[in-house]
């Protein structure tokens, strides 16, 4: 009787840490995603976009031109990482130099 408690006591602690570890595999898919939303959603002043772009404030405010979203509170300029991400991945710029 006592083989048989300890098997069913063994079969119940494996599924609790399989169900944990699940859950852990879970959570941590969750913390990634929430890790990039959060980066994406971070606001960078201009100076730091004309770092991220590796491009100059003229070259930014041509960008503005074309179509690049800020947000202006007094005399800053905020950008939003995803939102900047986003216009790039839309092609509105041609990295290219035509021939």
């Amino acid at each position: 009787m006592l083989v048989a408690i300890d098997e069913t006591l063994l079969a119940n602690v494996t599924s609790a840490l399989e169900s944990a570890a699940k859950e852990l595999a879970l959570s941590r898919k969750r913390e990634e995603s929430l890790r990039k939303e959060l980066e994406r959603s971070r606001l960078m002043t201009e100076e730091q976009t004309q770092e991220y772009l590796q491009r100059d404030a003229q070259t930014l405010r041509y960008y503005r031109q074309l179509g690049l979203d800020s947000i202006k509170i007094g005399q800053y300029r905020w950008y939003v990482k995803g939102v900047v991400d986003d216009w790039l991945k839309s092609g509105t710029i041609n990295r290219h130099k035509k021939t």
